[in-house]
């Protein structure tokens, strides 16, 4: 059986710099492409899941989103397998603001991955640099790491806490989250 990977994108894979409105603004962490290149080659599926309220803030639109992904896609060598995202707000916005099930921390982007990929989440994984991103695998049956390479970890830790949630492991970044998971598989 093929494990899935689950990532956050801003913080997990690129910098985060707030919102992103040109793809040439897009700046992968150092290790990102070896690092999930090293789990296509240990056969995991990687599917990128990540809140784009942009969207409905109105800063860029869907085809702007599909570009950044278009040029994530070819930096990373074309090994992620879907990029899901959430344009709403709630609060309201360019047509966008509704609440939803797919803005994290609700698991409405892990649902969609599951219909449409034919995945199982059995033996999978889900990495992000914040609260949110992790809060969205509780009651299913994911492992969990938290990374250090993007939002101020301890106020996410303190958030976690405060939900009740723990990581079953916190990294520096994607390449040693990589060598956690890898090494514990």
């Amino acid at each position: 059986m093929k494990r899935t990977v689950f990532l956050d994108r801003d913080g997990t894979l690129n910098r985060e710099v707030g919102f992103v409105s040109d793809p040439a603004r897009i700046e992968l962490l150092p290790g990102t492409a070896e690092a999930l290149d090293r789990l296509h080659r240990a056969d995991h599926r990687l599917v990128v899941v990540t809140n784009q309220s942009g969207i409905a803030r109105g800063i860029y639109d869907e085809r702007t989103l599909a570009a950044i992904h278009a040029r994530l896609h070819a930096e990373l060598g074309g090994l992620v397998t879907a990029w899901l995202h959430c344009p709403h707000l709630p609060e309201g916005g360019h047509g966008y603001g509704r609440e939803c099930a797919c803005r994290k921390p609700g698991a409405g982007l892990l649902h969609q991955a599951r219909e449409l990929l034919g995945l199982e989440f059995e033996g999978g994984t889900l990495i992000g640099d914040s609260a949110r991103d992790l809060l969205m695998a509780r009651g299913l049956p994911l492992r969990t790491i938290l990374l250090h390479s993007g939002k101020p970890v301890d106020v996410e830790r303190d958030k976690l806490r405060a939900a009740g949630f723990r990581p079953d492991h916190e990294a520096a970044d994607l390449p040693a989250a990589v060598d956690w998971l890898l090494a514990s598989a």
